[in-house]
């Protein structure tokens, strides 16, 4: 078997234990001269000693028999056997350039006893008699399997020749070095770390499974067994639906499952062979992959008492109150005092008393080695916390007295009703994020622990309790109780409901990590692509200004020009005017309107042209923008010009061609707009032997001409033709298709080929870079009989049928057509693909201004079937955000951002919620990133100021200093933005991960809240209806208003016409 080494990262981790001696020696190592790790044969009895370890550390392998030694200059001695040396040659050889650490290799020999290599060794470390050396002291003179001691291997003697005459070395401890290296993980042990953590996860869910199913049934089973079954998981990966090696996994440790009252809290606990008990049921488990540790601990209640689960809502909390500690540069006492404080002083001092069953410690380091002796947070620890080091924390209470009062209220067939103590213990691995990771604790092993997750009520509560007690348990009833039914399991807590759930957390937590980094690495692309383009340099053709120049000399002028006449030169596009009896010329597109007032005595023609000093409109020729902002600051313009003459036919005939004119330079500016970006296609080699796939009775869309084209399609050597029934044509060439989709007929009206093109090509007169091929298997309009029919009329029946068949039938022509397709494209070295779209994955939404059916394929998001077609090319995109996301909304808006800034971005909108969870996992899977927000955002605003940002992918301000949001992180929702009122706020606190857990928790709770939440929100709304009624007036009471004014109007009208007839008569 031959061993490769991780030669790169050999060099990295032996210059961080070298420059951490040489940077520590006196604090942490007593001065010593040198450092050794010995290491005798393998030991499976002891897996965690600290010589092991550091092989690990440093090769990925145990290499027994060998000895490390590593001087102050940097030169690392490797003793071993001959076998062993031709092995880590590799090192020698691979070392890479500017390496501070040289690695010398020695072969062990017989004759002598290695005394010679052991005088060689002290001759390269420089050792003088006295001086201190540094070792793995706790692990003896003699580290062997099962106790044995061999005072001939090679380590044993190499101390004794230390310690003899005329040496006489002083040994000190080296693991506090090494502990302090190795707790900081690099980015490859955190990623071990991680899978360590979902191995862990897995095996625990596992565990659960069994146990529920041990409660439901109420069969007999030993903790020991349970914890057989746990181990023996760990071993077969495959069934908890890993694929991975069995080889890469192991037990980090022999489960620890306790219940019925005898609980020990200790990491050395171990399961005893009583049976499991339905009370209060404490299970820790930990799992290795490739050598990490992973480890997590819940506490499972079966039929609580109120102060059981007071007691565990403290505990939680406390446990994120840890969490909250865990601060780089605070020592890991300072996490212990605070634990204590929390309960001194958290809600008036209640939980005080619960200080005195808190253990010793609330965890430790983690990592290769299972418990780090040197990091364990109690209440001395001296050690600080650091950016990537892994802790299992642990909080937990021990013997809590449970009185006879406690347990007024359990059922008397509960097991909990013979407990006068309990124990609680909720444990997490969990990673100190580094600042490039947005700092804070990153919990590894997400798994629910809200109350309503790993309570089970299985006996009816206690009659005989008082009302008080009936009142705290009434909302321990799960769905399905029945209260004052027959005895025995009234109901157990759904254990799909809890997988669902569990997996939609797990789901919510995996992608919000994904989500980080892509767009971390996002950010870095577009910054790598942003100084490509800057070294690139060069002008851009956008910004090249054409000076207007259409005559060389005034020879060139037409000969139909006078001095005092307006002439229009169709052929050069100008307008000659008089001016001082000369005649000037100005190009047509200087003109900005040309107005003939109403003629008088004489004719009249004003001319309008482009000038600086103001705003220009939408209409202005771009390169006449520019040329006014290039000459607006010193030169001066003419605003207007008005002729008038006597004879109004030249005036008239003047007007009459400048519209003409500008009607046809309008036109030919549009035309060369269209084709200005268009790429000249190969022209088709139509294929001259063989059989040409063909494909007929297809209707094109876009239509070349009328209301609908109707022809065959067909495949040549390097691309497609369409010859319609005109005989008009188009051709599609291979190398110009970016993706071609082939939807067949499921629940639409018809089968199609689409294709979206690199470079949009000319059809009529206009581009496009969309174009499909479809057939109708079922008339999207049909005539509807006035006569009714039965719905047994086999008429109707054959007609279905037909359909059926010809659906069938279109479907595999167009997917036989489509392979060919494929089959000539790679015959003639083109690279061609159909994708299929994932209905599956569909949604609904509205794209354009129609409700449509989005689906979205390998390389894009698309709707084929109404037109306009929706066709998003997911490499187009650089970020999709999620509007009007909030719990009071039924949908919510998806915005697809181009790369291209200065496009628009895509727009699907009316998206409903159910959907949201799924569309986000196609987009993480697909490495697209996206952000979320209760708002509906001004896209073009937005654009605008992000194309005029050089620094919008950074994440400092111009000054290199000051942080900012980098990219599109400034649209990320920040936490509790929606309102979510999570009850469980104290998991949310420390991480995004934990906040989404609690908020799918809140998912599981009983029938009972839901309908009371229910309630509270009608009555808000009722209360909102009461006050609207009160500020306005219904149509009722609207109708008297106006029938009173109406009457007032009338009496009013009546008294006047009276005054007025007794004026008369007076």
């Amino acid at each position: 078997m031959s061993i490769e080494f991780n030669v790169p990262q050999f060099y990295q981790r032996i210059t961080a234990i070298h420059q951490h001696f040489v940077s520590r020696r006196a604090q942490v190592y007593e001065n010593a001269a040198a450092l050794f790790i010995s290491r005798d044969k393998v030991s499976e009895d002891a897996p965690y000693l600290k010589s092991s370890i550091s092989h690990l550390y440093l090769f990925g392998y145990e290499l027994p028999d060998t000895l490390l030694l590593l001087s102050q200059a940097g030169v690392l001695s490797i003793l071993s056997t001959a076998k062993k040396v031709s092995y880590l040659q590799q090192l020698v050889d691979g070392r890479p350039d500017g390496a501070k650490v040289e690695v010398v290799l020695y072969t062990k020999t017989k004759e002598d006893k290695n005394a010679a290599n052991f005088s060689r060794l002290v001759e390269a470390t420089s050792l003088s008699p006295s001086d201190k050396i540094a070792c793995i002291t706790k692990e003896g003179p003699h580290t062997t399997e099962g106790g044995h001691t061999t005072p001939n291997s090679v380590c044993d003697l190499w101390q004794q020749h230390l310690k003899a005459p005329p040496l006489s070395l002083e040994f000190v401890d080296l693991a506090p070095g090494l502990s302090a290296v190795m707790a900081i993980k690099d980015k490859v042990e955190q990623d071990l770390m991680k899978k360590a953590a979902v191995l862990t996860k897995k095996v625990f869910k596992h565990f659960r499974t069994t146990m529920e199913d041990a409660i439901e049934e109420e069969k007999p089973i030993t903790h020991e067994a349970l914890a057989t079954i746990c181990d023996e998981a760990i071993g077969d990966p495959a069934k908890l639906g890993l694929k991975i090696p069995s080889t890469d996994v192991e037990s980090a440790y022999f489960p620890i499952i306790q219940s019925g009252g005898e609980y020990d809290l200790k990491v050395s606990a171990t399961s005893s062979a009583k049976n499991m008990s339905h009370d209060v049921i404490i299970a820790s488990i930990g799992a290795r992959y490739q050598s990490y540790c992973g480890t997590i601990s819940r506490t499972y209640l079966v039929d609580p008492c109120k102060k059981i689960t007071k007691v565990y809502d403290v505990l939680v909390q406390l446990q994120a109150h840890v969490l909250e500690q865990m601060v780089p540069g605070k020592t890991l006492g300072s996490a212990y005092l605070a634990a204590k404080s929390f309960l001194e002083t958290e809600n008036g001092g209640e939980h005080k008393d619960l200080v005195n069953h808190l253990p010793k410690n609330l965890g430790f380091a983690i990592g290769l080695d299972f418990r780090d002796p040197n990091h364990v947070l109690n209440g001395k620890s001296s050690a600080l916390f650091r950016e990537g080091m892994c802790f299992n924390i642990t909080v937990g209470f021990q013997n809590v007295e449970l009185t006879e009062d406690d347990r007024s209220n359990v059922s008397s067939k509960s097991a909990l009703k013979k407990m006068k103590n309990f124990s609680l213990l909720i444990g997490d691995t969990v990673r100190i994020k580094t600042s490039e990771d947005g700092g804070g604790v990153d919990v590894l092993t997400q798994l629910a622990k809200h109350q309503d997750d790993i309570s089970y009520t299985i006996n009816e509560p206690s009659n005989d309790s008082n009302e008080s007690g009936n009142d705290s348990d009434v909302s321990d009833i799960k769905d399905g109780e029945a209260p004052g039914g027959s005895s025995g399991r009234k109901s157990s807590r759904l254990k799909e409901i809890n997988k669902d759930n569990d997996a939609l957390a797990e789901s919510a937590a995996d992608r919000e990590d994904k989500q980080e980094n892509l767009i971390r690495r996002r950010n870095e692309k577009r910054l790598q692509e942003i100084a490509k383009k800057n070294r690139k340099g060069g002008k851009d053709e956008e910004d090249e200004i054409e000076e207007l120049e259409s005559y060389k000399n005034t020879e060139s002028y037409p000969d139909t020009v006078l001095p005092n006449q307006v002439k229009v030169d169709m052929i050069n596009e100008c307008v000659l005017v008089p001016i001082n009896g000369n005649p000037v010329p100005f190009h047509i597109s200087t003109i900005k309107n040309v107005v003939q007032p109403d003629p008088d005595k004489a004719t009249y023609l004003r001319l309008n042209f482009h000038s600086g000093g103001g705003t220009l409109g939408k209409d202005v020729p771009e390169n006449i923008a520019k040329l006014i902002q290039r000459h607006n600051p010193f030169a001066t313009f003419v605003k207007e010009m008005t002729f008038r003459s006597l004879d109004k036919n030249n005036l008239t005939q003047a007007y009459r061609q400048i519209m003409e004119l500008r009607k046809r330079v309008k036109l030919k500016q549009q035309k060369e707009d269209e084709e200005s970006n268009l790429v000249e296609q190969t022209k088709l080699k139509r294929t001259k032997e063989g059989r040409v796939p063909r494909l007929q009775d297809l209707t094109m869309r876009p239509q070349l001409s009328g209301r609908k084209t109707t022809g065959s399609l067909e495949s040549h050597v390097n691309g497609l033709r369409f010859r319609s029934l005109k005989s008009e044509l188009i051709d599609i060439m291979y190398d110009n298709i970016a993706h071609c989709i082939y939807q067949p007929c499921k629940q639409e009206l018809s089968v199609i080929l689409h294709f979206n093109l690199r470079n949009a090509i000319m059809i009529g007169r206009k581009k496009y870079d969309n174009i499909q091929f479809y057939t109708e298997v079922i008339e999207a309009s049909e005539q509807v009989d006035a006569s009714r029919r039965s719905m047994y009329d086999p008429d109707e029946y054959d007609e279905e049928n037909r359909q059926l068949m010809l659906r069938k039938k279109l479907n595999e022509a167009f997917k036989s057509f489509a392979k060919k397709v494929e089959t000539v494209a790679q015959n003639n070295n083109f690279s061609l693909e159909f994708d299929i779209p994932y209905r599956d994955l569909g949604f609904n939404g509205t794209p354009n201004k129609e409700m449509v059916f989005i689906q979205p394929t390998l390389n894009c998001l698309v709707n084929l079937t109404e037109s306009p077609f929706f066709c998003c090319v997911l490499d187009k995109v650089d970020h999709v955000h999620f509007e009007r996301v909030s719990f009071s909304s039924k949908t919510y808006d998806i915005v697809l951002v181009n790369t291209d800034f200065t496009k628009q971005p895509w727009r699907v909108d009316m998206v409903q919620n159910t959907t949201k969870d799924a569309i986000q996992e196609w987009l993480t899977d697909m490495d697209l990133p996206y952000t979320e927000g209760p708002m509906n955002l001004n896209w073009k605003q937005i654009m605008a100021t992000i194309v005029e940002d050089d620094r919008f992918y950074m994440d400092t301000e111009e000054d290199d200093v000051t942080p900012k949001e980098a990219g599109w992180e400034f649209l990320r929702m920040q936490e509790g933005e929606e309102g979510s009122g999570d009850d469980d706020g104290d998991e949310s606190d420390f991480s995004i991960e934990e906040g989404e857990e609690s908020s799918s928790e809140e998912d599981n709770d009983d029938s009972d809240a839901s309908s009371f939440a229910t309630e509270s929100e009608e009555d808000s709304d009722f209360d909102g209806d009461e006050e609207l009624e009160e500020g306005g007036m219904d149509w009722e009471e609207m109708e008297a208003e106006a029938k009173a004014d109406d009457k007032k109007r009338a009496r009013e009208a009546q008294e006047q016409d009276g005054r007025a007839s007794n004026k008369k008569r007076r």
